[in-house]
């Protein structure tokens, strides 16, 4: 953990976890617990709790991933119910939960049980990003597998170099920079030119793409942006924000060059107020809004994606 590292920024993250694991909701500032527990939000909390050394968090996240994923079905939310789990059945988790749970277990060397069971699951995934997270955690092995490089060729395939589009898909939704991120990730590691370079592009369109002015702008959830249509400015996301700071760390580390440092910094900004309302978006507890709006400038529920990303955003830059 860097020294950097301040554990007085979790006070939102132990406000929302139960001896069961992390809300998925919050109302304002208080939690929301009709709405459960969402598997997704485990696993990236587990990441945000081995960051900051909490065992304690670390082993609620991880207790929950492995009740969770079983042979016998994969439960994407748990119910507390008078201090009991429930779940009125049993649902397979959707491909970009399970990939980021199988990135996180890797990463961090953990339960490769779990993680091999949902890979045994992945050959017939087709989204992106849940790829992504995939080859986040492969590229930790030491040594290159078959599905890696797969997974590496769908991805670079799949990159389509246009005039004033180029990117992966004809559209940009939530979490955009994660396929760029996860490909600079590997030609860092296994010395990749061709994901190195499609990195880049795909980078470099984001950051042209994402922003008014010099201002960081996420792609809004109200509409996204479609390729020939409008570019939907608001809710901008906190998990966006967050990845964006994480794949423009891995570019740094991937080239050395500066700029990269410069621009994961100016993402960093968004968080504390550099952003289209003009608003700082994480309280003295680490609690994050849940959306830059159009309406009253800022969603002012703070949810558990919201206040895990920002985690994760302040992890990635302060260890930079």
């Amino acid at each position: 953990m860097s020294k950097n590292i301040k554990n007085e920024w979790l006070g939102r993250l132990h406000q929302m976890t139960t001896k069961w694991g992390i809300y998925q909701h919050g109302l304002y500032d208080k939690v929301d617990p009709k709405f459960g527990y969402a598997l997704d939000d485990q696993a990236r909390a587990y990441l945000v709790a081995n960051c900051f050394e909490e065992k304690k968090l670390a082993n609620i996240y991880l207790n929950f991933i492995r009740r969770a994923v079983s042979r016998e079905g994969i439960w994407q939310f748990y119910y507390d119910n008078n201090d009991e789990i429930v779940s009125d059945k049993k649902i397979k988790g959707s491909e970009d939960a399970l990939g980021m749970v199988v990135w996180v277990l890797m990463e961090t060397k953990t339960e490769k049980k779990i993680a091999d069971l949902i890979l045994e699951e992945v050959d017939d995934w087709l989204s992106p990003r849940a790829m992504a997270y995939l080859l986040l955690g492969l590229v930790s092995e030491e040594r290159e597998s078959e599905l890696e490089k797969k997974l590496t060729k769908k991805l670079t395939n799949a990159f389509k170099k246009e005039k004033g589009w180029s990117w992966f898909e004809d559209f940009l939704t939530y979490a955009n920079a994660l396929l760029p991120w996860a490909l600079w990730r590997r030609g860092r590691i296994r010395e990749d030119g061709e994901s190195i370079q499609v990195a880049k592009e795909a980078t470099d369109f984001l950051l042209e793409t994402c922003q008014e002015g010099k201002i960081p702008m996420p792609i809004g959830c109200k509409g996204w942006y479609y390729k020939g249509g409008a570019k939907n400015k608001y809710d901008q996301q906190s998990v966006d924000v967050a990845y964006m700071v994480c794949c423009l760390k891995e570019a740094y580390l991937a080239t050395n060059n500066i700029y990269y440092l410069q621009e994961a910094g100016r993402w960093w900004s968004w968080y504390w107020g550099n952003n289209t309302q003009g608003v700082v978006m994480v309280d003295k507890n680490g609690a994050c809004f849940d959306s830059v709006s159009d309406i009253n400038k800022v969603n002012l529920n703070q949810g558990a994606e919201s206040t895990i990303s920002f985690l994760m955003a302040y992890c990635a830059f302060l260890c930079i």
